[in-house]
């Protein structure tokens, strides 16, 4: 009886370690751009995760959201970047880390004054609400794709024949699929999943997070980009392909 009870404490004690967050402490240091400017930000950072890849940081303003690129400073900072101008000054820095095979929102700090905001400060952000997605368990590809209804609009653009997309093999998947996002008129999460299903051979691992520097990357085809063309389903299947490496 008493094995059975240290194995159950053991059990409970594990996991209780396991669902406490890992970044115990995020603030913003300084903010080294102004209205308007493209976002840069240096960040003050506790965090016990070994793999960098598993906290993401992502700016969200009226116009959108754009996930930054991460460059490490020293043990406890980072500088973030983004390429989209910050034309919102209710703009927030949103922090994300992975645990238990699920991305969670973490810390939401404001970009203009640095402090925590609430949860109404984010929604006045946000151009329409964002689905809350922590609290549902993750789905496979199968059942996302069975969720899309017939009534969705596919993107129609002209594809040419033998399409190359723009890559100079230090560039982030998040950072193309925005810029062809525009190009394709379909959802930057859309346009990553287009990419990443026409060149399989140009990612290590069959992983999405996997891109290679010297990758060349073709252009989907209609067909494919018909697929992505529903935002809130591609968004849906990429955070449950979006694994660290």
């Amino acid at each position: 009886m008493n094995k059975i009870i240290t194995l159950t404490l053991v059990t409970l004690a594990l996991f209780s370690t396991a669902v406490i967050a890992e970044v115990s402490h995020v603030s913003i240091n300084q903010r080294l751009f102004e209205l308007g400017g493209y976002p840069k930000l240096k960040v003050n950072i506790v965090s016990s995760h070994k793999n960098p890849n598993k906290v993401q940081f992502f700016l969200r303003q009226s116009v959108g959201e754009e996930r930054l690129v991460a460059k490490s400073l020293n043990s406890f900072s980072l500088l973030v970047s983004g390429v989209e101008d910050v034309v919102d000054s209710e703009a927030v820095l949103v922090v994300k880390e992975h645990r238990i095979n699920r991305w969670r929102e973490v810390s939401v700090l404001s970009i203009f004054n640095g402090e925590s905001v609430d949860s109404q400060t984010v929604d006045k952000v946000t151009s329409k609400p964002i689905p809350a997605k922590t609290q549902q368990p993750v789905k496979s590809s199968k059942e996302i794709v069975s969720t899309r209804t017939a009534s969705t609009a596919t993107v129609k653009v002209k594809i040419k024949d033998n399409c190359n997309i723009d890559f100079n093999g230090s560039e982030t998947l998040w950072r193309i699929g925005l810029r062809q996002s525009k190009v394709w008129s379909i959802s930057t999460y859309g346009a990553m999943l287009a990419i990443f299903d026409a060149n399989p051979r140009a990612f290590r691992k069959s992983s999405i997070n996997g891109l290679r520097a010297d990758a060349k990357l073709q252009c989907p085809s209609q067909a494919i980009l018909d697929q992505y063309s529903d935002a809130v389903a591609a968004e849906e299947l990429y955070d449950s392909m979006d694994q660290p490496l």
